[in-house]
């Protein structure tokens, strides 16, 4: 007499269960964490750290900071070249960054929410964009 745990045939079909689950597990996990999508602490709340990707990313959707002169250190993952500034303030503050590099400047800003963003054609619309939150 066999066991029903020893079927070949029932074998297979918990295994294909649990792949099932594995895999609807990983997808969730994929699409839910990862770069860019969250939002970067403020850490003295006067210098912003943003970081570009080559992927045409930021490291966070969202930053904050604290009202009155503003700290921007931009640095670059990669090679691609990159820009970052505050939508409305473009003739204020313009860095650039390539091949590894870093840039910074720095911006006197009210509260309230600003857009960051990447001003090389087709970047922003890829998704180079992230909220600025002033309190």
């Amino acid at each position: 007499m066999t066991c029903k745990a020893d079927d070949p045939g029932d074998l297979l079909m918990r295994l294909r269960g649990t792949l099932g689950v594995m895999i609807i597990a990983a997808a969730i996990m994929a699409a839910c964490g990862g770069g860019g999508g969250d939002t970067e602490s403020p850490g003295d709340g006067h210098t912003v750290h943003v970081q570009a990707f080559d992927r045409q990313d930021y490291n966070a959707d969202g930053f904050s900071a604290v009202a009155g002169e503003i700290t921007f250190r931009f640095s670059q993952v990669g090679i691609q070249e990159h820009t970052l500034t505050v939508e409305g303030r473009e003739d204020q503050m313009r860095l650039v960054v390539k091949n590894g590099g870093t840039d910074s400047g720095k911006l006197t800003l009210e509260p309230g929410r600003y857009i960051l963003y990447c001003d090389i054609a087709g970047h922003r619309t890829s998704g180079m964009v992230a909220r600025l939150t002033v309190n």
